[in-house]
């Protein structure tokens, strides 16, 4: 079914489900409609004390199903509270650029799968998603989703943080959300630590476009974008690799030292689309 026209459905399982704790008896008598109620009209106390009652959840919409945890992660609550993705047509726009061709997908910041998952069970024969995520946490619930949806023989995850060179780097977290993990440091009391993973450069993973008749980049890795993706405009200056669309996240552009968005338009590309903190590029032809 088309994401495009598709009318979105919840799986609605009860809370006693998932309750925890000393929070099972109370969980146990209210069904997830009014959880999603409360939450939308309560203040940040009474958000944060339904997101204690919960655990994953399964949503199912366009025949596409997650289970998300809205406890520690944005996207994942807004996939529980709203029944879809966050950002609707972004995703609906990469859908239909990607349906039924062989496609390669570069999903680099991948979270649970949000635009892995549909790409996946979207584009044709013969292609392939490699779904960047660095978050150990994140990876296991990205590569349940992954399998939920019988996709295991064309999503490929790369547990490592995509960066300008090959090494090691920290991904520094921003309070409870696991969404918002970034190379980036994270100042003052929004930082919850963080964890050592390997980087690795776009380039390592760009031969892989010759087995494809069309090639996607999506990026949101939360301020480094940048850092990602002027190696590849640099090549492009001499005759590298460039792909045939991007979705790049630019809400963060701020943080940046160059112009990106100018570097994208300047490398023969045409923006389509701005939506949702994210610009849509297309090469030009």
């Amino acid at each position: 079914m088309p994401l495009a026209v598709i009318v979105w459905g919840i799986r609605d399982p009860h809370v006693m489900e998932h309750a925890r704790g000393e929070q099972a008896g109370y969980a146990s008598v209210m069904n997830m409609a009014t959880l999603r109620a409360q939450f939308r009209h309560g203040d940040q106390e009474e958000r944060a004390r339904i997101k204690a009652m919960l655990g994953p959840v399964e949503i199912e919409f366009a025949d596409i199903r997650m289970v998300v945890d809205p406890r520690d992660n944005y996207t994942e609550t807004c996939i529980w509270l709203d029944g879809h993705p966050p950002e609707i047509k972004s995703l609906v726009a990469l859908v239909e650029l990607v349906e039924d061709k062989n496609t390669l997908v570069l999903d680099i910041g991948a979270n649970c799968g949000v635009y892995s998952v549909p790409l996946g069970l979207a584009s044709g024969d013969g292609s392939r998603v490699i779904a960047f995520e660095p978050n150990p946490t994140m990876i296991g619930r990205l590569g349940h989703n992954i399998a939920l949806n019988n996709l295991t023989h064309k999503v490929r995850i790369e547990g490592c943080a995509l960066s300008d060179r090959e090494g090691e780097a920290i991904l520094n977290f921003r309070g409870h959300n696991y969404g918002q993990a970034s190379l980036i440091p994270v100042p003052g009391r929004m930082n919850s630590g963080g964890v050592l993973v390997p980087t690795r450069p776009l380039s390592a993973f760009t031969h892989a476009a010759r087995h494809h008749d069309f090639t996607v980049l999506k990026i949101d890795v939360e301020g480094a974008e940048e850092v990602v993706l002027n190696p590849m405009l640099d090549q492009a200056k001499v005759g590298g690799w460039l792909p045939d669309a991007m979705l790049v996240e630019v809400r963060h552009a701020d943080q940046w030292d160059s112009d990106l968005c100018a570097r994208i338009l300047n490398s023969g590309f045409r923006q389509t689309m701005r939506a949702e903190g994210n610009a849509l590029y297309i090469k030009k032809r």
